[in-house]
């Protein structure tokens, strides 16, 4: 259960202050600072403890799925120290492509990926592919879901363009839910401060392969 994530590392004050006294703290591969307060058995118990840190005063406390992100994200995982996270192997099963905010237009970038994926359902008949689409936390969550369906309906429309069948693609729409880097960030004095260079991260549509 992660309990807030910071740019710059946070004394041990900022937390017994709020009355927490254990945390782990580890540095991800793209800098940030995450703080966890521990592992649980079940997403019940996770919850729970999520609820009690909100209640503290971070309101950006989340349950990390380790295991799911391990298949989600393979190495590429920013909840693991030594991922290699935003750079992909080519031959890796799982990919992203970006989106420029509020906008559900494929770039030039993202048509190049979606390429290779299409490659690759070209040559082996026995893939198919989630198409997991997410959005930054600006905005409100259903406007999020919709933008976020648009995004993995853009995805697919580009493949089916390719000659993949549409019945090999699997939308799944997550909206602002989930994501990869904080949008936002809590100060010292517990002000939210925007992150956009975070937030850009979170505007994507993950492709995993599957068989």
């Amino acid at each position: 259960m992660q309990i807030a994530a910071f740019e710059q590392p946070m004394a041990m004050s900022y937390f017994t202050e709020r009355g927490v006294n254990d945390y782990v703290e580890t540095t991800d591969q793209i800098g940030l600072f995450r703080y966890f307060a521990g592992a649980y058995a079940t997403r019940l118990d996770a919850e729970k403890v999520r609820q009690e840190m909100i209640a503290k005063g971070f309101p950006f406390a989340s349950i990390i799925d380790v295991e799911e992100q391990r298949i989600l994200c393979e190495v590429n995982c920013p909840y693991f120290r030594n991922g290699v996270f935003f750079i992909a192997d080519p031959q890796a099963n799982i990919r992203n492509i970006y989106f420029d905010f509020g906008l559900n237009t494929l770039t030039a970038a993202a048509r190049t990926e979606l390429d290779r994926v299409a490659e690759r359902l070209i040559k082996n008949k026995a893939l198919k592919l989630n198409v997991l689409g997410y959005t930054d936390g600006v905005g409100s969550p259903q406007a999020n879901v919709e933008l976020a369906a648009g995004r993995a309906r853009a995805a697919r429309n580009y493949l089916i363009a390719k000659g993949i069948r549409a019945d090999r693609m699997f939308i799944k729409v997550f909206g602002e839910a989930d994501p990869v880097a904080p949008n936002g960030e809590e100060t010292s004095n517990g002000a939210i401060i925007d992150l956009p260079e975070n937030r850009k991260w979170n505007r994507r549509v993950v492709l995993a392969l599957f068989e």
